[in-house]
């Protein structure tokens, strides 16, 4: 089971994965993988980051890197 995680650190996975911030709209940011085929959405204005939607950008950090072009 995965646990919760600070936003901050969700963000620094992300960029540490090459993922980019290219919009954002209240308390949430999207960033992009380095070759733009997949979007995650963040929801920057909390403070952590629920289990679901850590699962699901981690999901898109594996997509990314086993799908895009290298």
């Amino acid at each position: 089971m995965i646990a919760s995680e600070p936003t901050r650190t969700t963000v620094k996975r992300l960029k540490k994965a090459g993922f980019t911030r290219t919009d954002g709209k209240g308390s949430h940011a999207t960033y992009r993988c380095p070759h733009g085929r997949v979007p995650v959405t963040v929801p920057d204005g909390h403070r952590e980051i629920s289990p679901g939607v850590l699962r699901k950008i981690l999901k898109a950090i594996e997509d990314c890197q086993a799908n895009c072009p290298k």
